[in-house]
């Protein structure tokens, strides 16, 4: 994996200059950097750890990328929420959220990214619209990047794993369909959920 090929498509140069990629030699470590200097947001599917976590984060990073700002303010994204939804449920915010921000971006030229870690939190990035399709493309067991997907076709399948406990979502972030659950298992402990047929092999409840 040539990390800076990746790395041009969603940093500035500036950025990407101060990251020496020639002694980074593991994904993870890769993956912990880039968390650390702000340039991917990782958020539990429950919400926001503080408030304008999300605003500040996109915000920061179009910046960054091409000196432009959102062109709303910090607090709109609430207010379109509340007006939105009169008893809103644990989980509402996120989806409602990113689809709220990734409209802003794709006026500045910019789409949210998301990577996709196997678990229940959302791993985000901004990139332009040409380097979002791009890294969607790229080849990779770890860094497996996709666009942001909330159309409400198909359930959250959530797994309570009975054997130790990891509680898994499946179509968090994007549609999945039914066919693509076969085979899936616990990321923690292997235990299996469904079977290669798709049948389910622990309790799994779906959320519309």
């Amino acid at each position: 994996m040539k990390y800076k090929t990746m790395l041009t498509k969603i940093l500035s140069k500036k950025e990407l200059a101060d990251i020496d990629v020639k002694i980074i030699k593991e994904d993870g470590i890769l993956l912990d950097d880039l968390r650390r200097r702000n340039y991917i947001l990782v958020v539990d599917w429950s919400g926001e750890c503080e408030e304008n976590e999300l605003f500040n984060f996109f915000n920061n990073r179009v910046t960054s990328l091409s000196g432009k700002k959102l062109n709303i303010l910090s607090g709109d994204v609430y207010k379109s929420f509340n007006e939105t939804f009169t008893n809103p449920k644990k989980g509402d915010f996120l989806p409602f959220a990113l689809n709220y921000f990734n409209e802003q971006l794709k006026s500045l030229g910019f789409r949210i990214v998301l990577l996709d870690m196997g678990n229940d939190a959302y791993y985000l990035l901004v990139a332009s619209k040409n380097n979002a399709n791009k890294l969607t493309k790229v080849k990779s067991d770890f860094w497996k990047f996709k666009e942001l997907s909330f159309q409400n076709k198909t359930p959250l399948y959530v797994a309570n794993c009975p054997k130790c406990g990891n509680i898994q979502f499946f179509g968090l972030d994007t549609d999945i369909e039914e066919k693509d659950l076969a085979g899936k298992c616990c990321s923690d402990c292997g235990t299996l959920f469904w079977d290669e047929d798709g049948n389910e092999m622990v309790n799994i409840e779906k959320y519309y």
